[in-house]
């Protein structure tokens, strides 16, 4: 899986088999080409919006929601707060 982290954040790579923790401050935002099984995001702290490459509706994650995809593409995550996500393969 690909990741970057935007706002000028350095990238992150993410093994398929670890989950990873991020913390975000507000207005950051993550993403992620995700692996063909897709990705799971559980928001662990604050709320945070995700976006998902050929999915028409976005979905608004509040703590300590999870959200899941099964499709192959580009995944993004903004923090509307402070947040943390927990991100790892579906």
């Amino acid at each position: 899986m690909t990741t970057h982290l935007l706002n000028h954040a350095p990238a992150v790579h993410l093994p398929h088999s670890v989950p990873a923790r991020l913390d975000l401050e507000a207005g950051a935002a993550w993403s992620a080409t995700g692996p063909r099984r897709g990705v799971s995001i559980r928001c662990e702290r604050g709320t945070v919006w995700v976006t998902v490459e050929g999915d028409p509706e976005d979905h608004v994650l509040a703590a300590p929601a999870v959200f899941e995809t099964h499709r192959r593409g580009r995944v993004a995550a903004q923090a509307l707060d402070r947040a943390r996500i927990r991100v790892e393969p579906a």
